[in-house]
């Protein structure tokens, strides 16, 4: 939507300050008996013309990029209009509206020219409204700036994301389901051995769900027979090496010994504080029942997140169950993780050959947390440069009408002893003022828009102002650059050429 806006808007600018240069063929029209909706018509027609060779420019670029929007999005799709008619229907209500939205008021504008006026050749170059093209400059501009600061933040946000600690170590653990039912759990210490017989791995843990995890099966629960009723707790069940796989830390008790069955709770800060006690040693020895599994607090985990950051640490049960465990956790060297991962699946494959192999790195499987958020960060990135290059070639194209409009002004200035210098600052003026406003106005449109956008985040960054301010540095300088360069054309052309006629 804000493509398509900032796009109309550029035709409009356009359409209304060249209005001029078609004056005397509107006059010429009016005096030979044409009407005005009769113009209108037409300048809408013609319109419609441009967004239709448009269109079918656009459906070749399609083709081009929709390989890049597969792989971003992670779907498979193409542009089919023989597959799916309804792209005929949603086509053609797009070019329609943007047809009109675009070409309605320059279409206005023409069509109301005085016949007199324009055969004489003397429609004013304002007549086309240059207030409105200046508010819509405003416009355009605010809508980029909105951009470019949501894309600065998104993309400051993502590496806060990726820079905050988690409590625990992903690196080079490889989660690999296994098969759950009674002749597979058999099979397991088999499998275990054969594991750690593989050059490469270091460990392995036995466990229902990673740290960090999609999985949440949450409980009610009692405490020395009091039933909680403020709030559930999270249930994850694992084996003795569990904590010292992912290098969790234990603050209060110890982790449980080796068994196949519930011998104790290890409980993380957030239960400890949930629970009203200040100190972690407080909750040891308390006695937990949830689902009809009784067993003492043993140890307290210092607290890691067991979600995406966009959630609060969960308040969290650690047990062993071994009839639960339906993955396993392998910590590899980093430096033969390929290998290390062909003989895995091999290896599970042999031992459990009725069953599909499904493993993944931790690591990639943390970032898929994020993937809609590292997806928008992209989509960003790409609408704010496609609207900044549009909004610019608008800018090339009106300053270019204005210096031309004041070739003559600029001629007298430039005889009546005005520098380069003054002649550049003067065509510049109004474009960095019109900038400068768009950015009063879309500081606080950001603001909203990206402080809602990082509410959805537990651990977000401070918003800070550098954002706000670099965007209004980059559209100052790209307007300050776009503009100087056709300004200095106009303020350097020979003042013979322009006066020679008066």
């Amino acid at each position: 939507m804000f493509l398509i806006i900032t796009a109309c808007i550029n035709f409009i600018n356009l359409a209304t300050a060249q209005a001029i240069n078609r004056s005397k063929e509107v006059g010429v029209r009016k005096v030979m008996g044409s009407k005005r909706n009769q113009l209108v018509m037409k300048f809408l027609t013609e319109t419609l013309a441009i967004t239709l060779i448009a269109l079918l420019i656009s459906c070749v670029l399609v083709e081009l990029v929709i390989p890049g929007i597969q792989n971003l999005l992670h779907i498979k799709s193409a542009f089919s209009l023989v597959a799916h008619p309804i792209l005929f229907v949603f086509l053609a209500v797009l070019v329609v509206a943007v047809s009109f939205l675009a070409g309605f008021y320059p279409a206005m504008v023409m069509s109301g020219f005085s016949p007199a006026l324009a055969i004489k050749n003397k429609i004013s170059a304002n007549s086309g409204g240059l207030s409105l093209r200046k508010i819509l400059v405003v416009v355009q501009f605010s809508i980029a700036i909105v951009l470019i600061i949501s894309t600065l933040v998104i993309i400051r946000q993502m590496e806060y994301v990726r820079r905050q600690p988690l409590g625990f170590n992903s690196e080079a653990v490889l989660m690999v389901n296994i098969p759950n039912d009674s002749v597979s759990r058999v099979q397991r210490n088999t499998f275990k051995d054969k594991l750690l017989a593989i050059p490469g791995v270091k460990s392995l843990s036995f466990c229902s769900q990673a740290p960090m995890s999609w999985r949440n099966n949450t409980t009610n629960f009692s405490i020395n027979g009091i039933e909680n009723k403020d709030f559930e707790v999270r249930l994850s069940q694992a084996d003795d090496h569990y904590f010292s796989l992912f290098d969790l830390k234990i603050i209060a008790g110890k982790q449980y010994a080796k068994s196949d069955t519930l011998n104790g709770y290890v409980v993380n800060e957030t239960f400890v504080k949930k629970i009203n006690l200040k100190d972690p040693n407080d909750a040891l020895g308390k006695i937990v029942t949830q689902n009809n599994k009784t067993a003492p607090i043993i140890g307290v985990v210092k607290d890691f997140n067991d979600h995406s950051l966009k959630e609060a640490i969960s308040p969290l049960l650690i047990y062993q169950r071994s009839m639960n465990y339906n993955q396993v956790a392998v910590k590899m060297d980093s430096k033969q993780l390929m290998q290390v991962g062909r003989q895995i699946e091999s290896l599970w494959n042999n031992t459990y050959p009725q069953g599909i192999y499904f493993a993944v790195f931790l690591d990639k499987d943390i970032n898929g947390f994020y993937q809609n958020e590292q997806i928008m960060g992209v989509l960003f990135k790409g609408f704010a440069g496609v609207i900044i290059f549009i909004s610019f070639i608008g800018l090339f194209g009106l300053i270019s009408f204005v210096a031309s409009q004041r070739t003559k002004e600029v001629a007298i200035r430039k005889v009546l002893g005005a520098s380069t210098l003054d002649l550049v600052k003067m065509l510049n003026g109004s474009f960095l003022l019109m900038v400068f406003i768009a950015n009063l106005v879309a500081w606080p449109l950001a603001y909203l828009f990206v402080s809602k956008w990082l509410s959805g985040f537990a651990y977000r960054m401070d918003l800070t102002i550098w954002p706000f301010i670099l965007a209004m540095c980059i559209s100052m300088l790209i307007t300050l650059i776009t503009v100087s360069l056709r300004s200095y054309k106009a303020a350097v052309a020979n003042t013979i050429d322009a006066l020679k006629y008066e």
